[in-house]
């Protein structure tokens, strides 16, 4: 376990964006070792101990022989996930349309801290914001969590448009919570970059 404690109670749903090809990595991200276990895994695992419910969409039915999760976690297959981004999304949205809210994380970001996912998850059960961004010294990052009324519109996005194209249209209340997280701005797109990181833990 990461820590942390999941909470039965909340309604929302942990949404992980793991569908990427990896291009900048060179291999499949999901599959490199992290932590003693692989990225996806960490990853997953670190939504798990917050939420009730974790759907992970990936481009391709997972090996179970190797992938094990937890029994909250459920996977969702984007098919149509090579015309980018926003597919993946909307696969997970589909999957999550009957849930408040959803908290929409990457696959990638493993640095986020569980107390972190805690503060968003109770900021998404008590706000009448529809979506509520995290920010750290003055930078925005992630997760992002969107209530029920934006679903509709994240499922129009096309190609590679992120949910960060809702937060300027006006057409709905976004709140910031701010938080003292650096893991909320760390991705690993390349090799180098997670050398980086993991050097830096040492």
């Amino acid at each position: 376990m990461l820590g942390g404690k999941r909470t039965d109670s909340l309604r929302g749903t942990a949404l992980i964006l793991a569908a990427g090809a990896s291009v900048r990595f060179g291999s499949d991200k999901k599959d490199i070792p992290f932590a003693n276990k692989t990225l996806l895994q960490h990853t997953v695992e670190l939504y798990c101990t917050v939420f009730r419910k974790v759907l992970v969409v990936v481009r391709a039915p997972i090996n179970k022989k190797v992938t094990s999760f937890p029994e909250n976690v459920e996977t969702v297959i984007a098919t149509d996930a090579r015309h980018g981004l926003s597919q993946s999304l909307r696969a997970g949205i589909v999957h999550a349309q009957k849930d408040p809210w959803i908290v929409v994380g990457l696959m990638d970001m493993p640095y986020v801290n569980v107390r972190t996912l805690e503060n968003l998850a109770a900021r998404m059960e008590s706000t009448t914001a529809a979506i509520v961004r995290l920010r750290f010294k003055e930078q925005y990052g992630n997760p992002v969590g969107f209530k029920q009324e934006c679903y509709s519109q994240l499922c129009e996005l096309t190609g590679d448009q992120g949910a960060r194209t809702l937060f300027h249209t006006g057409k709905f209340r976004v709140e910031t919570l701010e938080v003292d997280d650096r893991g909320i701005l760390i991705d690993i797109d390349t090799p180098e970059q997670l050398n980086e990181y993991r050097s830096s833990d040492s």
